[in-house]
């Protein structure tokens, strides 16, 4: 009886183990790959990740399983959508803050779509363009500069963000992305 008993163990841990391949998943046996949460093997019950490129941990992207969080870390949040997560996808950016912090980018497009709210200052100035012959200067309009090449100016291309700041002028976003890349470049 002990033997049959061992068998059927066996052959249990045997199908168990290879449920993953029967139901047609991959490597992982999800759907999708999701990284260890506080050192465990997957998510909690009822959430699920958005699958996400591997990045480097620390820089923002889109996660949670509709894309609608920003954040430098996988977020698992409940498959549920909403209107508004599309209005993130098609007219925000995820980026880090002045401050550090992950978000999405609070754009005039952005609050349009999300039904309104009062438009930042300067909203009814038009876009802020990047411009300049390297693409330096971001200005409310076209602007003409010498055409010469210095490190930094990939540094705008790569990591700036132009837009209209609180006053209402165009100019890069300070961020700490953008600051390093320009050090770097100017050999500080």
């Amino acid at each position: 009886m002990n033997f049959f008993t061992t068998r059927h163990r066996f052959a249990f841990t045997a199908l168990l183990l290879c449920v993953p391949l029967l139901a047609g998943a991959n490597d992982d046996g999800c759907s999708q790959a999701m990284p260890e949460i506080d050192g465990a093997d997957s998510a909690p019950a009822g959430l699920v990740a958005a699958p996400v490129e591997r990045i480097k941990p620390g820089r923002c992207r889109p996660t949670g399983c509709s894309g609608q969080v920003c954040a430098d870390q996988t977020v698992y949040t409940t498959c549920e959508w909403r209107e508004e997560y599309a209005c993130y996808g098609d007219h925000s950016v995820c980026e880090r803050d002045a401050s550090g912090q992950c978000g999405w980018r609070q754009t005039p497009e952005l609050i349009a779509c999300l039904g309104g709210g009062e438009a930042p200052p300067g909203d009814d100035l038009g876009t802020c363009v990047v411009t300049g012959c390297s693409g330096q200067v971001c200005a409310d309009e076209e602007v003409l500069t010498t055409c010469e090449w210095r490190a930094g100016y990939a540094c705008y291309g790569e990591h700036g963000v132009c837009e209209r700041d609180a006053s209402g002028q165009c100019g890069w976003r300070d961020t700490p992305e953008l600051d390093a890349c320009l050090a770097s470049a100017s050999g500080i």
